[in-house]
């Protein structure tokens, strides 16, 4: 089967439903922090570097990256963090849902890794780690949410102008 060129077969389904399996796994985990923070490392890793791209292009400054692991008292964790000192309208947005640029970098590596007619073997399941892991970890989280919210006319400018084109294109279509 061909969508938009790109051959999705069997082994793509197969593949994707062990990426799907082990994101499961790792929603599992996240009732232990302390394992869930080594397990989700990879993860961890795009998800903050891509806040930390994200905002140097967007002129927001980053100033603190970190990747260890901070624990509270409720038994929650800050897996890593990102601090800028330029969040302004025009760029709240974009550093706030960076992490979901993530995905199509998950989704490619597992169409990448099918069109190579895979065995079973350790590696195909470490791949299946890393892209499960890279795409559960393309949600925002709450302060990533609170970022975007936390400039409502930079939403509203954005929401408005994809709103106007969305109108533009939809009437010279019809």
């Amino acid at each position: 089967m061909y969508w938009r060129g790109l051959a999705i077969g069997w082994s793509f389904c197969g593949y994707m439903a062990v990426v799907i399996v082990t994101a499961a796994l790792l929603h599992f985990l996240r009732r232990m922090p302390r394992f869930f923070s080594l397990a989700s490392l990879p993860g961890t890793i795009g998800h903050e570097l891509l806040h930390w791209l994200v905002g140097t292009l967007t002129l927001a400054k980053p100033v603190k990256v970190s990747l260890i692991p901070k624990f509270h008292r409720d038994g929650s964790a800050t897996l890593g963090y990102v601090m800028f000192s330029n969040i302004r309208w025009y760029n709240a947005l974009w550093v706030g849902f960076a992490p979901l640029l993530v995905l199509p970098a998950a989704l490619s590596l597992v169409y990448y890794r099918s069109t190579q007619i895979p065995p079973l073997s350790l590696w195909e399941f470490a791949w299946s780690y890393v892209a499960a892991s890279l795409a559960y970890s393309c949600v925002p989280s709450k302060a990533d949410v609170g970022i975007v919210l936390s400039k409502p006319a930079g939403l509203i400018a954005y929401l408005s102008s994809v709103s106007i084109l969305l109108w533009l294109w939809l009437k010279t279509t019809a």
